[in-house]
């Protein structure tokens, strides 16, 4: 028996790749603290490594219908100068390995796309199973046992399994429960940079649907991109990013309190104008219907990723949290849960000879890239809103002119499981 925690990206796709490695050989819950699954929740996902360990697990044409793809990310600064030019597709079809990666699928589309986290979800709960997932059941902690781990529900309903796998993302209690067992803090950091993202409907932006623009003006940064939603929908999203007051690197407690939609429009609207940012990106802000503010944080990534006697194991950003800003998060949350189901079966079939050393083997294979990107990812964040407009603009062209920002675009997109 596996007990998932955690109905978002990570957790779904990590019921359906025990499923496909394993069949019935498994017998897989999913618990998540929410009611139900909630549609217009959220904002977009970029999908590419995602996308492709997706398609492997059959998801490829769902993916393809619900998706806008992503053709190419223009980055320019207020005056509307030329920063990065980046063509994904290009880039993508260029790469050596990239079929056999399955970034180019068999009808040669490129695997690389914009979706609406609350479609995403519904595919991949399509896409689990008969078997419900359990709602309304908020983790508040683990309990180690002799062969199995317990999970303890603020409900009070206790299950116990043989592992536990926690998807339960940036306030994880799984990740609480494993580092405590360690005698370790969370390793969780306010990053002191601050997001707002504003939704709209399709139409509303200004640029191409296949294009994401990146703009940079003095105190903000601002992203546009169309994303594919529920029944063939397109909807526009607006991202703000600002850096805040307050001390960054502190370890963080709770998420800031949620935003009328009202205040948020608002405020994304007065920075953009402040910026100096083109005025289709304050028109676009004023068109969005649905609006929400965070805090960015990020994981240590370099901590246990597995406890409680072996049998508690931590995916996606229950273990590795990172900075939006190479939009790697659902991605490498894919990759994790599919390379321990694969470990998993690997168990199963003798070729690992015990659970200790197949948990070892997907921590190993998973930590040296996901630790990289949430490194580079920090990076960019500090360059795209700390840095001084000349010091930005110059690293963007070089990055660019180098093939750099190529190179790490690749980095992450192309799986490495």
């Amino acid at each position: 028996r596996v007990g998932i925690v955690g109905a978002g990206p990570a957790g779904l796709t990590q019921a359906i790749a025990l499923r496909h490695f394993l069949g019935d050989a498994v017998d897989v819950t999913v618990f998540d603290r929410a009611d139900q699954l909630r549609p217009s929740l959220g904002g977009g996902v970029q999908l590419n490594s995602g996308a492709a360990v997706l398609a492997r697990l059959g998801l490829g044409e769902a993916l393809k219908a619900c998706g806008e793809p992503a053709r190419r990310v223009r980055g320019r600064n207020a005056a509307g100068d030329t920063l990065l030019d980046l063509d994904l597709e290009a880039a993508i079809r260029a790469s050596p390995g990239a079929a056999a990666a399955g970034l180019v699928d068999a009808a040669g589309d490129v695997l690389a796309l914009t979706v609406m986290r609350d479609e995403l979800e519904r595919v991949l709960a399509e896409a689990a199973g008969p078997k419900p997932i359990v709602p309304n059941e908020r983790l508040v902690g683990l309990e180690a046992l002799p062969g199995g781990c317990a999970c303890l529900f603020a409900s009070g309903r206790r299950e116990e399994f043989d592992l536990v796998i926690g998807a339960d993302g940036i306030r994880s209690e799984a990740r609480r429960a494993v580092l405590a067992e360690k005698g370790g803090g969370l390793g969780t950091f306010d990053t002191g940079i601050r997001i707002q993202w504003g939704i709209a409907p399709g139409g509303s932006r200004a640029g191409p649907a296949g294009e994401l623009h990146q703009w940079f003006g003095p105190g903000a940064y601002c992203l546009e991109a169309t994303y594919g939603g529920a029944g063939g929908a397109r909807f526009d999203q607006c991202v703000v990013v600002h850096a805040a007051e307050g001390q960054a690197g502190a370890e963080a407690g709770g998420m800031n309190p949620n935003w009328d939609t009202a205040d948020v429009r608002g405020a994304m609207a007065a920075r953009l104008r402040a910026a100096g940012l083109p005025a289709h990106l304050e028109a676009l802000a004023q068109k969005c219907e649905r609006c929400f503010e965070l805090r960015c944080y990020t994981h240590n990534p370099l901590v246990p990723w597995v406890g409680l006697g072996g049998r508690a194991v931590l995916v996606g950003d229950a273990a590795h949290a990172m900075p939006p800003f190479l939009g790697q998060g659902t991605n490498q949350a894919v990759q994790d849960a599919y390379l321990l189901a694969k470990e998993l079966a690997a168990l199963r079939d003798g070729s690992r000879p015990s659970l200790e050393a197949a948990l070892s083997a997907y921590t190993r294979a998973r930590l040296p890239a996901v630790a990289r990107l949430v490194a580079s990812s920090r990076l960019l964040g500090v360059v795209e809103t700390a840095l001084p407009p000349l010091a930005r603009d110059t690293f963007f062209r070089t990055t660019g002119a180098l093939g750099v920002a190529k190179a790490v675009f690749l980095d992450g997109a192309t799986p490495k499981v």
